[in-house]
């Protein structure tokens, strides 16, 4: 493949451009990141306020700054990156012959495809571009096993998208805690409709990424990401069972050591899965396959996964607890994602339970937080006063400058419930007879 195709000639000669549709952590970072390469991007969001700071060069999706590792300067900024939120305005864009697809495709925890098929048919209303070359779609979200199959019999091949477009399914696989794992240095996968698409597909990932792997088809590539996730989501919540099946072990510390075995991953015992594609991972799987029934493994996987945090919040209440101040919304530490949140389950279970529930993530506003939970919220944490227990969901760096020695004078806790490792050991500032409990050590659950 060292012969340059005319799409690579056009993007690297700046005469061409690629379109982002949905600028989100994904979308956004392509952009950056093709930014970055002298790429010119346009994205697409109907998020206005988004659309704007994007304009101005601002990052306000946060931790992806940090992420990111490196600067747009403004007259990079200018020259390669636009967002807009007119429909029209990048559909009538002559120049792009790209487009990457980066829209959620679930709702409430399951898949949903209608903003995935509503993209599609507004890429398929473009008009020939200035090049009169074939354009590419390139959907860089996470797809359900078959699911361009199953569009196509009643939906693409109406628009024509096979016909018109060279097309590939590439989903991502960044890890937004960690700077090592970017677009730029994860091997990547795609798979093309067409085998004769794929050197054109190659080419302009290879522009960002070090490492891009083909495969066979669009089917193995939008399998791949799946099963992937659905080997941790398994992997997670077997270290759950083993807590539940050994609950006097430490399972915390005999977890830790199994993966000082060199070919062993290391997961620990906690509340359930969050984000967009962990918890939904099995989910996908189980959709796609014409034989869901002998996925048993993944089967109890979801089904433990879907009620870990009640076997948590029943374990909390036990000691007499009546108030509680939970310590994060977000799912991961330092990123603002509340998607499928174990916070949102546990937090749900306790409202059923009639307990007092504050919540404290300096991520997130009160109004945010409100319209996601509909419970209290703090903007600063002054005291532990008002609190029977806390329960530490994640550790955002903003905890680590919270005082707890001074905020748990006078304080009534009973228990803290660290499921992030915040504390090695248990605090010096708790009262006498208060409970330090780490998710997965000795009878946690107790």
């Amino acid at each position: 493949m060292t012969s340059k195709t005319q799409h690579f000639k056009l993007l690297k000669s700046n005469k061409a451009k690629i379109a982002i549709w949905g600028c989100g952590y994904i979308g956004y970072s392509t952009m950056c990141f093709y930014a970055k390469n002298n790429i010119k991007s346009f994205g697409y969001d109907i998020d206005i306020q988004k659309v704007k700071e994007i304009n101005k060069g601002k990052i306000n999706i946060y931790g992806l700054k940090n992420w990111l590792g490196f600067n747009i300067n403004k007259k990079k900024q200018k020259k390669f990156i636009k967002a807009t939120n007119n429909i029209k305005e990048i559909i009538n864009d002559k120049d792009v012959i790209c487009h990457f697809v980066c829209i959620p495709t679930e709702k409430n925890g399951k898949p949903y495809l209608n903003y995935f098929r509503e993209i599609l048919k507004l890429i398929s209303k473009r008009k020939s571009n200035n090049f009169k070359i074939k354009e590419c779609i390139i959907v860089e979200s996470t797809l359900m096993p078959n699911t361009v199959d199953k569009l196509f019999k009643d939906y693409l091949k109406k628009y024509k998208i096979f016909d018109n477009f060279h097309f590939a399914v590439a989903p991502r696989r960044d890890w937004f805690e960690d700077q090592t794992k970017t677009l730029e240095t994860l091997d990547r996968v795609f798979g093309c409709k067409d085998k004769s698409s794929n050197k054109i597909i190659f080419q302009i990932l290879s522009i960002v990424t070090k490492k891009v792997h083909i495969a066979t088809n669009h089917r193995v590539s939008e399998l791949v990401k799946s099963v992937e996730n659905c080997y941790r989501h398994v992997e997670i919540n077997l270290a759950n069972e083993l807590s539940l099946a050994y609950p006097e072990k430490d399972m915390r510390e005999v977890l830790s050591l199994v993966g000082t075995k060199w070919n062993m991953n290391t997961y620990y015992p906690g509340f359930g899965t969050g984000g967009y594609c962990i918890p939904l991972s099995s989910k996908y799987i189980l959709g796609g396959s014409k034989y869901p029934k002998k996925l048993k493994i993944v089967n109890e996987a979801v089904k433990l996964d879907s009620k870990i945090n009640k076997i948590i919040g029943r374990s909390v209440l036990k000691n007499n607890i009546k108030k509680i101040l939970i310590l994060g919304l977000s799912y991961k530490s330092n990123l603002k994602v509340h998607i499928l949140s174990p916070t949102i389950d546990l937090v749900n279970y306790f409202k059923k339970k009639s307990i007092s529930v504050t919540l404290y993530d300096p991520l997130f506003s009160s109004f945010e937080i409100k319209k996601i939970l509909n419970v209290k919220s703090l903007n600063k944490l002054t005291s532990f006063q008002s609190y029977h227990a806390i329960i530490i969901m994640v550790k955002h760096n903003q905890f680590y400058d919270i005082n707890f020695k001074k905020i748990s004078r006078k304080s009534n806790l009973k228990l803290i419930l660290d499921n992030a490792n915040f504390f090695k050991n248990k605090p010096n500032f708790l009262p006498k007879n208060a409970i330090y409990k780490k998710t997965g050590q000795s009878n946690w659950l107790s």
